[in-house]
């Protein structure tokens, strides 16, 4: 095995699996070399995949994934609802459904025709990438961790439908002995990986039911890869949620693998940054546009005359303040803004063309809220001390007011005005002001 071959582990979890194949999209655009995979669950299902090596494949199946292709919600029940349950009280309809759920079982046949058209066996077989699944025998309560060479011939996708063997759905039976989900035994199984001696580990791990056992070697290189945003529900086979899990996959792996920057969005740094660079050596330099300077330096309680170094000292302290204070302040100051207004999240940006979209976000939103103004109890709302009201507005609505809201007022109640601003708010407010400083210069 070269040094730099890694170990892929893939954790179960029902239809959160499709964040797996967003992370296979970011291991094979990043070259990163797999010599084995194992997996839990769906886990075993994807790593399977993997192990044949054909992402496109793979790809169709789960983006046209359906709750159809994975259980037959028989007829039995849909007549038993139409001509008894629908007629009685909701009590009697619900254990009357949980009682045949549990005693019949759902019927995953779909899901076993899906995977024999999906799985190539003989390919997984003669891959160059090892794989290998986890299950549970209940006949004797004993684990069973197997790899390809394991598994007898003919018998991949009874063993893959046994990892992956929920309590709701209909025994899995392999010669006289019945399986469940290998989630039960470990569902992240990272200690069967280093048994296969791979110290090198990828490592794909999302909230899900089951165990997890104790990583034994410590000295592991272990790369963990969570998901940064909810799944949805391991039986949600919601097409836009299955499409939204594969790009947070894609996405989250690219930043772990250091492609990426960003703490909230997905910031490519490296390319098209012209904008970011200007953005970054104007940061702190008294802007051209004297009232918008006069109220940046208002609001940081900065005198006239203070200089670019003042400036950012100010706004490192207000950065420290905010959940994006271990990240440089330029990079930091977009990211509040983009969040701030809404900017769309799951999207790999250049840095210049998210500052585009900070400003294309920002002008959508002044154009559906120029009337805001028009309502006098708005401003009143800021002018007025202690009052929390104004706690229900959004960015644009303190960009709007801000700007709009008279120099020369007195000291008392700028005070009261500017005390209403979050350091998030403050910073976006300044983000803008030095964008637009940066296009029209």
């Amino acid at each position: 095995m070269s040094q730099q071959q890694y170990g892929l582990v893939l954790s179960g979890g029902g239809a959160k699996g499709a964040f797996e194949m967003g992370v296979w999209k970011a291991l094979r655009e990043c070259d990163y070399s797999l010599g084995a995979v194992i997996g839990t669950s769906v886990g075993a299902l994807n790593a399977a995949m993997i192990a044949q090596d054909d992402y496109e494949i793979a790809l169709e199946f789960w983006s046209n994934l359906t709750i159809n292709q994975v259980l037959d919600l028989n007829k039995k029940m849909t007549n038993t609802y139409v001509e008894q349950w629908s007629k009685e009280s909701f009590d009697v309809f619900r254990n009357g459904f949980i009682t045949a759920l549990f005693s019949d079982g759902l019927d995953i046949s779909p899901l076993r025709y899906n995977l024999t058209q999906l799985v190539s066996e003989e390919a997984i077989r003669n891959s160059s990438i090892r794989f290998g699944l986890v299950t549970v025998d209940i006949t004797s309560l004993k684990p069973r961790q197997l790899m390809i060479e394991n598994i007898p011939e003919g018998q991949l996708i009874d063993y893959l439908l046994a990892s992956a063997a929920l309590p709701i759905f209909q025994k899995q039976e392999i010669d006289g002995k019945t399986y469940l989900d290998g989630g039960f035994f470990d569902n992240v199984p990272i200690n069967f990986m280093l048994e296969q001696n791979f110290n090198q580990i990828i490592s794909v791990e999302f909230p899900a039911p089951g165990m997890r056992k104790w990583v034994r070697d410590k000295n592991a290189e272990i790369i963990t890869i969570n998901n940064s945003e909810y799944l949805g529900g391991i039986m949600n086979f919601d097409s836009r949620q299955i499409e939204q899990n594969i790009q947070l996959g894609y996405l989250d792996a690219l930043k772990v693998f250091g492609v990426l920057d960003g703490k909230h969005f997905y910031l490519s740094t490296h390319k098209s940054n012209t904008f970011f660079r200007k953005f970054i050596n104007t940061l702190g330099m008294p802007l051209s546009n004297q009232k918008q300077l006069q109220k940046m330096l208002t609001l940081l309680n900065l005198p006239a005359d203070a200089t670019q170094s003042d400036i950012l000292s100010s706004l490192e302290n207000l950065l420290r303040k905010t959940a994006f204070k271990n990240q440089p302040l330029g990079l930091s100051m977009l990211e509040i803004a983009g969040k701030s207004m809404g900017v769309f999240r799951l999207e790999n940006y250049s840095i210049d063309f998210f500052i585009q979209a900070i400003l294309k976000e920002l002008n959508r939103l002044l154009d559906e809220n120029l009337t805001l103004l028009d309502n006098p109890k708005i401003i009143g709302t800021f002018l007025t001390p202690s009052n929390n009201n104004f706690l229900r507005y959004n960015f644009i609505t303190f960009y709007i007011v801000f700007l709009s809201i008279r120099s020369d007022l007195s000291p008392e109640r700028m005070s009261t005005f500017l005390s209403k601003f979050s350091p998030d708010i403050a910073l976006a407010m300044i983000t803008i002001f030095y964008i637009h400083e940066i296009i029209n210069h």
